[in-house]
């Protein structure tokens, strides 16, 4: 009776290493597309949060009542905030997706990296229009609001 012996083959070995091998390739591969869709959740979540400031403004149509976003520039958050008779009270932290940061936010106002609708305003206009850009890496984003309608775009290209 022949015993068989315990271990792995070479060959065995080999095909082992080379399927790992393909895996490590393979997940490196999809590093620039976790950045990018990262970016396009963060961006999506920012437009969302802006059309919502905008409707619950419209909706009060209070003029001494204002919601808006204020934009931490070179971090990763952002906070949601409404202000009634000067005095402004966070609503909501938001937190962007892993690797995501706020590069650029600029806006019309009094602070240029907060945004706010008033309900005073018949269309739902901003203080001012504006754009923030975010980035994950080398990748970029802009998230632009224009001024007269509040209406949001985002865009692939110039980005400040």
């Amino acid at each position: 009776m022949r015993r068989r012996q315990a271990g792995w083959t070479l060959v065995e070995l080999l095909v082992v290493l080379t399927l790992v091998a393909a895996a490590a390739a393979g997940l490196w591969r999809l590093q620039p597309l976790r950045g990018r869709l990262a970016l396009r959740v963060a961006a999506t979540a920012l437009v969302s949060d802006l059309r919502m400031v905008q409707a619950r403004s419209l909706g009060e149509r209070n003029p001494d009542r204002a919601h808006g976003l204020v934009l931490s520039v070179g971090s990763d958050r952002y906070l949601r905030v409404v202000r009634t008779a000067g005095v402004v009270e966070a609503a909501e932290m938001r937190i962007l997706p892993f690797g995501v940061r706020i590069t650029y936010a600029r806006f019309g106002g009094a602070v240029p990296t907060t945004v706010w609708f008033t309900g005073g305003s018949w269309f739902g206009a901003p203080s001012g229009g504006g754009t923030v850009t975010l980035a994950s890496g080398p990748l970029r984003l802009c998230v632009r609001l224009m001024p007269a309608t509040g209406r949001a775009r985002v865009a692939h290209t110039g980005c400040p």
